[in-house]
């Protein structure tokens, strides 16, 4: 019994060890299998984590880049701004730039409002005047191969509105009256010069206008009511782009009402005329037919009271059949009848 008691329990020590230590295999081996697993995961991740990072940061880099570039562009096109505006603002620091500038914008309103034929360029409206306008829109004048000037020209006082624009962005009221006292100064004086050159009626209108080439100059020079009108009175009337279109556009309408007026007397002329030959010829046709009638009185006498009274005295008279009768009259025998 005791035998079988220690037979039983060796058996079971060494099932035990055998169980123990095939578990410690399949432990080892499930741990390596595992460690195997996770190191392979671990690459995976680590290497799908590299691409996504090094995708997302290509991508970044490139937008970054992309945008980069953009501003780039958009430096290089502020700096050519900046050159054109320094450009500009040595072209209109001179006053014969601006003067120059100021009379294409005046020429080119000009040239696409009337006809090439209804305003002469950089002539000289006063008769032996050496002083050339601008520009002088031809009006009709009393005879009708005879025309009148009106002068357009233009000025740009820029220093002075510049100066009353800075008054009123930096609200110094002081400032703004100087200077707007300034630029008064200033057209009073190209209304005193444009009216001592170019106006002598009647070769000329006895106004003159300005042109000045920004509505906003124009809007400050009109705001003053007394001043604007005081220089129309003096025979000088301001003009911006605006109205200056406006004006001309006037022009054009009253040039093409003169033309159908001009075109209505030439109708009534020739209608005259036309009706002072038809009594002549009425007249004419008169007479013609009263001699036609006369005429056709006379034939109807010679065919009925004529031939009668010559046929009563050739009653008696035998005819004469011969062939050669035509011949003894003088007839031509081969005549027709």
């Amino acid at each position: 019994m005791v035998n079988s008691l220690g037979s039983f329990q060796y058996s079971n020590e060494r099932k035990l060890d055998e169980m123990r230590n095939t578990t410690s295999i399949k432990l080892d081996e499930m741990r390596n299998l595992n460690e195997r697993k996770l190191n392979e995961m671990r690459n995976t991740v680590s290497e799908k984590l590299d691409k996504t990072l090094e995708t997302r940061l290509q991508k970044s880099f490139e937008t970054v880049s992309s945008q980069l570039e953009r501003v780039n562009i958009g430096l290089g096109e502020m700096r050519t701004v900046a050159e054109s505006v320094g450009s500009l603002n040595r072209v209109l620091a001179g006053t014969k730039s601006r003067g120059i500038l100021g009379e294409l914008q005046l020429g080119q309103i000009i040239e696409d409002m009337l006809p090439s034929q209804l305003y002469d360029k950089e002539v000289a409206t006063v008769s032996g005047s050496s002083f050339r306008v601008e520009y002088a829109v031809k009006l009709p004048g009393a005879d009708e191969n005879q025309h009148v000037y009106l002068p357009i020209d233009s000025k740009f006082p820029l220093e002075d509105y510049h100066n009353l624009l800075d008054g009123y962005e930096a609200g110094d009221s002081a400032r703004i009256e100087v200077s707007r006292k300034a630029l008064y100064a200033r057209i009073k004086s190209f209304a005193r010069d444009v009216r001592t050159k170019y106006i002598m009626p009647p070769e000329t209108t006895n106004f003159a206008v300005i042109f000045l080439p920004t509505e906003g100059l124009y809007a400050e020079i009109a705001r003053d009511a007394s001043f604007f009108d005081g220089l129309r009175r003096d025979g000088i009337l301001i003009t911006g782009p605006t109205t200056l279109s406006a004006m001309l556009n006037s022009l054009q309408v009253g040039f093409k009402t003169l033309q159908i007026q001009k075109g209505a007397a030439d109708i009534e002329k020739v209608l005259g005329a036309v009706k002072k030959e038809f009594g002549l010829f009425e007249t004419v046709l008169t007479k013609a037919h009263d001699k036609i009638k006369q005429a056709g009185d006379e034939i109807d006498t010679l065919i009925g009271t004529r031939t009668r009274a010559i046929n009563r005295t050739l009653r008696e008279v035998a005819m004469y059949d011969g062939y050669d009768g035509q011949r003894m009259l003088g007839f031509d025998e081969n005549a027709e009848d």
